[in-house]
């Protein structure tokens, strides 16, 4: 076996450990495994947004107060008393276009045409892994101003310089801002601290970048895969830019092209069809035909991937297919492989995660290197399995070895008289020493199990212990893809007339609505509250309070979800089996 092509090759493992504590430590702060990023550019006192265009370059600046002596050329006396007047607004818009903030496009200096100048809201720029911008510190209102920039060619290079203290190459103001070319964004919003330099790719601005390095955007590869293994089913998902599979599918595009709404449908199945035919999967060295499970427009946003919600003409160039395959496999396989096939002059890496229930581990394919291997390590995973839960015979708990000392005393009594002060002595310490014991001994106790009667009753330890397994395999059943065996797995602790509701009702607590209807698969079931009612209805009811934890690599991403219950539960046996035969559900909430 060629060690290269496992998901955790030998050689340099030691560095490629080390690099994974740094990138775990320095870049995100926990395993979900989402766009998450400890910069806080996204709090900065201003914030600049640039948009570059055929023709135009438009930059909006939000001004917050601290920084306003830094913009001063370009704020209204009225808003900042050492502002521009209508006397001297020319001269102090060239002086802010050539020395306060300036912009070079292939070494010529450009000065912009102020369009608006307006206090108003401040955008919070923040997003869902940065948390919410700290309104304590930020101005509520900022001084807003949008400029354009007239282009008469298309320049390679464009250089954004901030406020800089002469002699020194670092911003006096606070700065986040962020990079559009041709509506791709081309970077996460980062601070602009220093002159920067962005080289651009008109004919296709995906490839647009600037000289920092540090300056990029999370999602930076046209084409990732990702691969998921779960139990009972493996999932590989695929992100592809429509514009890049151009050396394969005849497309018909141009680069300023939209795809209109009503070729989407078509654009989707061609991708997902060819998709289908290519990077071939193997589980257990068996090659699988994939399930063609769901296929999205998504696109970049500053906070991640996010599927298009929105109906709407997409812009080709930035245009990206999600595409996920499923492969039904019973329980965990030993071992799976991808082979991955689609590189060309312009894709020469493409990043690729596998992830199984301890966790994520990336990789990166290349021609050279292009299958990845996951191999089952999972030494103390344990399978989620559904069982019956038969009614078990009635019981009595009895102290059995005080009762057999309290046998032999009585034992004595008959046989050698009632008058214990004519025993002799040794058999009085028999006698003491036996009743010793049988008080020593009451709290051993024996559960015996009483024939031909079965248990209807049950005390509150044992009643959490049963409803707790019921719920479990209720929601363990939704493990498995095909309907039909969902079902199946649900009637083993569900009266036959609950099936349908339960199934619906569950599905549509574990559906991620903003993820295309991808669903969650439950991790934990707590059962928080359990107390028995009063009931006119056939069989035991508890009224019972239950959270469910659940958890979907998607894309990357983990997506977590908890949703808490209030109901009452009915249960009774049904053919010696313990069953939930009615819910009523009382409050749901998504905490």
């Amino acid at each position: 076996m060629n060690l290269n092509k496992n998901i955790i090759p030998v050689t340099n493992s030691c560095f490629k450990l080390v690099i994974l504590f740094f990138a775990v430590s320095f870049y995100s702060p926990s395993l979900v495994a989402d766009f998450i990023t400890l910069i806080k550019a996204d709090q900065c006192t201003n914030i600049v947004e640039m948009f570059i265009q055929d023709g135009s370059v438009r930059i909006t600046f939000e001004l917050g107060e601290p920084d306003y002596k830094w913009f001063k050329n370009i704020i209204p006396a009225n808003y900042y008393q050492d502002g521009f007047t209508e006397q001297n607004r020319t001269a102090s818009f060239h002086t802010f276009f050539t020395r306060d903030f300036i912009v070079i496009a292939d070494g010529v200096v450009l000065i912009g045409e102020v369009k608006k100048i307006e206090k108003k809201k401040r955008k919070l720029m923040s997003s869902l892994y940065t948390g919410k911008v700290d309104s304590s510190r930020a101005n509520e209102y900022v001084i807003f101003v949008e400029v354009e920039y007239k282009l008469n060619q298309k320049p390679s290079r464009i250089t954004f310089i901030p406020p800089i203290q002469e002699g020194y190459d670092v911003s006096l103001a606070n700065i986040g801002f962020v990079t559009y070319h041709k509506k791709i964004p081309v970077n996460d919003i980062r601070y602009l601290g220093q002159a920067e330099t962005l080289n651009l790719n008109w004919d296709d601005p995906w490839y647009t970048y600037y000289d920092n390095r540090n300056i990029r955007r999370h999602h930076k590869s046209s084409l990732m895969s990702f691969l998921y293994i779960e139990p009972y089913e493996v999932r590989h998902e695929v992100l592809v830019r429509v514009k890049d599979l151009e050396d394969w599918v005849t497309l018909n595009y141009g680069i300023d092209d939209y795809i209109e709404v009503d070729e989407q449908d078509s654009l989707k199945n061609l991708i997902a069809n060819f998709l289908a035919g290519r990077n071939i999967v193997s589980i257990d060295g068996k090659t699988v035909k994939p399930i063609i499970d769901k296929v999205y427009f998504v696109e970049v946003r500053l906070f991640g991937i996010q599927i298009l919600q929105e109906v709407k003409k997409i812009d080709y160039s930035s245009a990206i297919i999600g595409v996920i395959f499923a492969y039904p496999n019973p329980g965990i396989p030993k071992e799976v492989a991808v082979n991955w096939d689609l590189f060309n002059d312009d894709i020469t890496q493409v990043p690729a995660t596998a992830t199984d229930p301890a966790g994520p581990m990336k990789y990166i394919l290349q021609p050279d290197d292009n299958i990845l291997v996951w191999m089952n390590f999972l030494k103390k995973y344990k399978l989620p399995t559904i069982s019956e839960i038969k009614v078990t015979e009635a019981s009595l708990s009895l102290p059995v070895i005080s009762l057999m000392m309290v046998g032999v005393i009585i034992f004595f009594l008959f046989r050698f008289g009632y008058k214990i002060n004519s025993w002799s002595k040794q058999l009085k310490r028999i006698g003491i020493t036996l009743f010793l014991l049988a008080l020593i001994c009451i709290p051993l106790k024996l559960n015996l199990e009483i024939p031909f009667l079965k248990k209807e009753s049950f005390s509150k330890p044992e009643s959490e212990t049963l409803i707790s397994e019921l719920l479990k395999n209720t929601y363990r059943a939704f493990d498995f893809r095909n309907e039909s065996d969902v079902y199946d797995k649900l009637a083993i602790s569900n009266d036959g007339e609950l099936l349908a509701d339960i199934y619906l009702q569950t599905k549509k607590g574990m559906v991620l609505e903003n993820q295309g209807g991808i669903s969650v698969k439950v991790n934990d079931v707590n059962l928080l509250n359990v107390e028995e009612v009063e009931s006119d209805k056939v069989g035991l009811a508890y009224k019972c309070t239950w959270q469910v934890k659940g958890s979907v690599g998607h894309w990357g991403h983990i997506h977590q979800r908890t949703n808490q219950y209030n109901a009452v539960l009915y249960i009774e046996p049904v053919n010696n089996v313990w069953k939930f035969i009615n819910i009523d559900i009382i409050e749901e909430m998504r905490l």
